[in-house]
């Protein structure tokens, strides 16, 4: 919709799958180069308009059911995104919030993923141990963060997803519900 605005065509699925391989910065770094717009105008407009649609995210399916197998367990349970003050809305809005004991958002300060430190100070300040600890993520980006974390990964590649296995996963699914079959496994 962003470069729609600007008159740049571009085809949909390639967008999505070139954001779910990399980031929407990293796409709009793009392309400022193929087209000279520069990435500041554009990244605020895209957040303008992402914000507005943050009321009709829904949730993946199961994945309420999922968080809530692993709560009755005494599971903890984090997020760490990118996103920023939207995450608590969003979450709270699709009724996901409750299930969580930290969110970790893009205005905690902590360096995008792939780095580490993000899932670091999750580790040490809940005295985690890495070997029980699963990133569970849709992009390579964040089955990076969790190797890079010395964490295992759970990537989420339902049917038709744009991201690719990276080799480096612990796990591949393909429905959330599959996470509860690794728990009780």
């Amino acid at each position: 919709q962003t470069y729609r605005e600007l008159n740049i065509q571009l085809d949909p699925q390639n967008v999505h799958r070139e954001v779910i391989m990399g980031s929407v910065g990293d796409f709009i770094t793009k392309m400022e180069k193929e087209t000279g717009l520069a990435f500041v105008p554009v990244k605020e407009r895209y957040s303008a308009i992402n914000d507005t649609g943050k009321l009709m995210i829904r949730p993946i399916d199961h994945a309420a059911e999922t968080l809530a197998f692993i709560r009755e367990r005494c599971i903890p349970n984090y997020v760490f995104t990118h996103r920023g003050t939207s995450s608590e809305i969003i979450l709270k809005n699709i009724g996901l919030y409750d299930f969580f004991d930290e969110i970790v958002t893009g205005k905690d300060g902590f360096p995008r993923k792939p780095d580490p430190a993000a899932i670091r100070y999750l580790v040490g300040k809940y005295a985690l141990d890495r070997s029980s600890c699963f990133y569970v993520g849709d992009r390579s980006l964040d089955i990076d963060c969790a190797v890079n974390a010395g964490i295992q990964s759970i990537l989420y590649l339902p049917e038709n997803s744009a991201a690719k296995p990276t080799g480096r996963e612990t796990y591949i699914i393909r429905d959330l519900a599959e996470i509860r079959d690794l728990i009780a496994g």
